[in-house]
């Protein structure tokens, strides 16, 4: 089953230019009662068209930005990563996602970009994992997964992450987010209408300023946000430690680790790939940490919770991750 959940990428060498990769797939077909699930397999096709950055540096991390057609908020999140200064110490990596325009046509060319063209719809596990090979083959040791509505407040956050990250030779090293200011939103009063919908307990803008991740902590079978809502600055959010699982909307990552672990499962594409992930690593014996301590990021959630309406591929994700690991956690945890 391993090649339903490790990329199979990983095993060739692939350059810049055009190409494709197949990758084997796992999805929910029907519960046949008694808890048992039926799930069909299939072969995905993976249509790439990948440029290099005139300025590439291989001693750099890189930065992967997965985005589809939401133009205004990858030039936002890219003038950003510009003013805070993370441009100079990190490449970044733009993975276009069948965009009606493609973003090659109109992002600097300082900036590599990936597009990634398939007939099967969103999979963020393929999406990152497709950059972080090519960059791995070009000699990168770290990589940042970071969600196109993610932005710096400080040009000290990043700095201060890798040199952590790199200082406990961390495997996935990730952060404190919150909620931005609705000044700094893309969406306006769309947000609180999408937070309502989704945590029905928290309106009118009391969100904005508090935690969007502030660590983990475990339920109900899966790793969850600790803090959700609190004060950036309550001392169980502000702070460093060990911890086991940290958001996929931002991990700086072991590329050496990732490839070898199989990277994000490629059956788990629209969620619980962060929690698989961060599973693996402790199988593996290496370490995760949360540095929260003084220092974040903004995570604009709220700008994309309207498009995460539940589907059959989100309940896919679910029970099959729930499969894959419900044996496994007693041992590890």
């Amino acid at each position: 089953m391993k090649s339903f959940f490790n990329c199979n990428m990983f095993k060739e060498n692939v350059g810049q230019g055009k190409f494709e990769i197949s990758q084997n797939i796992l999805v929910l077909d029907k519960h046949v009662g008694d808890g048992k699930y039926n799930f069909l397999k299939y072969l995905e096709i993976f249509r790439c068209d990948f440029s290099l950055s005139k300025i590439f540096d291989k001693e750099k991390p890189i930065v992967i930005i997965p985005i589809k057609d939401n133009k205004n908020m990858l030039q936002f999140t890219l003038n950003n990563l510009e003013k805070y200064e993370v441009t100079n110490i990190c490449n970044i990596v733009i993975v276009d996602d069948r965009s009606e325009e493609k973003v090659s046509s109109f992002v600097d060319k300082n900036i590599s970009t990936l597009r990634v063209d398939t007939d099967y719809g969103f999979n963020f596990s393929m999406l990152n994992n497709i950059a972080a090979k090519l960059f791995y083959d070009l000699g990168c040791k770290e990589a940042i997964l970071w969600n196109s509505d993610l932005w710096c407040c400080d040009n000290k956050t990043i700095p201060k992450l890798l040199k952590k990250h790199r200082k406990l030779q961390s495997s996935i090293t990730g952060t404190k987010l919150i909620y931005p200011p609705k000044e700094m939103s893309l969406n306006g009063d769309i947000d609180s209408e999408n937070i309502k919908k989704i945590f029905p307990n928290k309106t009118n803008g009391v969100w904005r300023n508090t935690v969007q991740f502030g660590g983990d902590f475990f339920y109900n079978g899966a790793y969850h946000h600790y803090g959700r809502f609190k004060d950036p600055l309550d001392f169980r959010i502000n702070c460093n430690r060990p911890a086991s699982f940290i958001t996929g909307a931002f991990q700086i990552l072991n590329l050496e680790d990732f490839i070898s672990l199989g990277g994000l499962n490629p059956s788990l594409c629209k969620n619980f790939q962060d929690n698989d992930y961060c599973l693996k690593v402790i199988e593996s014996g290496k370490k995760i940490f949360y540095c929260g301590k003084d220092c974040g990021l903004y995570h604009d959630e709220s700008a994309i919770l309207h498009e995460n309406k539940l589907d059959k591929k989100i309940t896919s994700n679910q029970i099959l991750f729930s499969k894959i690991w419900s044996d496994k956690m007693g041992d590890l945890l």
